[in-house]
């Protein structure tokens, strides 16, 4: 027998095992050698997906699949030290608040804020790698490699935006289905 809070919550997790699987498979990807790097600037996936699930998901889910996020990120940094996870959940989390209370979930909020956390992470990235070691010119790696990585990744969310957006519809579709007879 099949638990009854499964049968009327079986869309949900469904959706959520999804987005669980496409944060864990493009964590991978980003980790190797797959993705191509252009102009010298690395793709970094996991940024615009995890603010763009944090806002279709709101905080609580949010907040976990950031964490996800961070978590493999960190696992391929040698200076991460949890950082990462605590910027992608905090990231997961304030995006899913902001389109539960003052935002509309649309694509140019996702730029904003793919925007935002992507300056932030830049930032935060920067110092951690170089602004603690103190290298020679680390000013100018900020400005010729982070502020524009940050930049090519803005430029992909779309892909991302819409590919969560038709998983978010097809498994809320299949809820009013099941309950429509």
């Amino acid at each position: 027998m099949i638990p009854q809070i499964w049968k009327e919550n079986r869309p949900k997790i469904m959706r959520r095992v999804v987005f669980f699987f496409l944060i864990l498979g493009f964590g991978i990807l980003q980790n190797s050698a797959v993705l191509p790097r252009v102009f010298g600037l690395s793709l970094l996936p996991l940024l615009p997906l995890t603010v763009v699930v944090g806002m279709f998901e709101r905080e609580a889910y949010g907040l976990s699949f950031g964490l996800l996020a961070g978590i493999i990120w960190d696992m391929n940094t040698a200076s991460g030290d949890g950082v990462y996870a605590l910027l992608f959940a905090l990231a997961g989390f304030v995006c899913g608040l902001l389109m539960t209370y003052l935002m509309m979930n649309n694509l140019l909020t996702a730029y904003i804020l793919t925007g935002c956390w992507g300056l932030i992470y830049a930032v935060v990235s920067w110092f951690v790698s170089v602004g603690i070691n103190g290298a020679e010119g680390g000013l100018k790696l900020l400005f010729t490699f982070y502020f524009p990585s940050v930049l090519l990744n803005v430029v992909l969310m779309p892909i991302f935006y819409y590919a969560v957006r038709a998983i978010k519809k097809y498994f809320l579709s299949m809820e009013n289905d099941e309950f429509s007879f």
